[in-house]
């Protein structure tokens, strides 16, 4: 039974499944997540058991008010969107996704790539799917109701090496940029004039964890080792894109670039994120004090050490002398009692 709020809409619950949250937590809990249909559009839904009853805890933050997507190019956008998905650069790095991958021999169902959240603006569903039955690298079984890759995934290692070597780390973006705006700049000012492969297989926005804002970064993978060092080696600005030579010296605004490969092995080995020149001779000096501190903490535990012992010696010395007096004391008194012995036999 779900909450008043959805009955009013033509709701129906599609079919409901689980997910196994291990991320914060040792013992991971269950989360239970229904597809919904509201309106004639498929919104994935968290559900809550209460009393007999299933509430809907949480929406996805796009529901019914996503927007339609309704541009010339629908089809194209569908197919590139859909292949990323499945591709090399993408698949093995999406643990939801390859999960299922490996576990329905490469097939995937369609109602759960449509509910990825840059899928739900291509509606209706239908003219999506007849999208995809024209793309190249990708098959749809004979219900089309579950698809995959045409190709069989390569070798991980492969991937992932391949994946290092044509990845370029970019910073210096505005911050206020979408995926959507990133892409379009890449594909408006720097993709007609790379070399070889005017295309990338990916490009990733790095965002903050805690609030998942854009940090002005991006990680873009080329499809060839070429177009990554034709890229390193040029000039680019945001508004610009690629700089003339001459006049990068000018320019204020240019983007900061390196390899990926070489950006990891930089914070890897700490020269990354505020250890430069300054930051290692203010360590320095802040370890020479910490030194100092120590000398002087050693020095005053020794005179300390040394003054204790000086002290015992003068108790032990004093106790000595002491008993010293004691012993001549207890002689004299024995002479004494000797002379008087000797008195009384005279």
């Amino acid at each position: 039974m779900l909450s008043n709020n959805f009955q009013k809409t033509q709701t129906s619950v599609m079919y409901l499944f689980r997910y196994h949250d291990k991320s914060h937590t040792r013992r991971h809990k269950v989360l239970w997540f229904a597809m919904v249909k509201m309106s004639g559009v498929r919104v994935c839904v968290q559900i809550k058991a209460e009393k007999n009853r299933c509430l809907i805890s949480s929406i996805a933050k796009s529901t019914m008010t996503d927007s339609i997507y309704t541009g010339d190019d629908f089809e194209d956008k569908v197919k590139k969107q859909v292949e990323f998905y499945f591709s090399d650069s993408n698949l093995q790095t999406d643990k939801f996704l390859f999960k299922i991958y490996e576990a329905n021999d490469g097939w995937v169902e369609l109602k759960t790539i449509l509910t990825f959240g840059r899928m739900r603006q291509y509606r209706p569903e239908e003219r999506a799917i007849a999208a995809l039955k024209t793309s190249d690298k990708l098959v749809l079984s004979a219900n089309e109701d579950m698809i995959r890759r045409k190709d069989p995934l390569k070798d991980y290692n492969e991937i992932k090496n391949t994946r290092k070597k044509n990845s370029v780390h970019i910073e210096g973006f505005p911050t206020t940029l979408s995926q959507e705006d990133v892409e379009e700049w890449f594909n408006t000012k720097i993709l007609p004039q790379l070399p070889e492969e005017k295309a990338v297989c990916s490009i990733r926005r790095v965002r903050a964890r805690a609030n998942k804002e854009f940090l002005g970064i991006v990680d873009v993978e080329f499809k060839t080792l070429a177009d990554a060092e034709f890229f390193l080696g040029v000039s680019v600005s945001y508004a610009d894109g690629i700089v003339p030579e001459a006049e990068a010296s000018e320019k204020k605004d240019l983007l900061t670039k390196m390899s990926l490969l070489t950006f990891r092995q930089m914070r890897e080995s700490g020269k990354r994120f505020g250890v430069n020149d300054v930051t290692k001779r203010r360590n320095s000096f802040k370890d020479n004090n910490r030194k100092k501190v120590r000398k002087t903490e050693e020095k005053e535990n020794k005179d300390e050490k040394l003054e204790e012992s000086a002290e015992e010696k003068a108790e032990d010395k004093a106790e000595e002398k002491v008993d010293e007096k004691k012993e001549e004391e207890k002689k004299e008194e024995e002479k004494k009692e000797e002379k008087k012995e000797e008195e009384t036999t005279a």
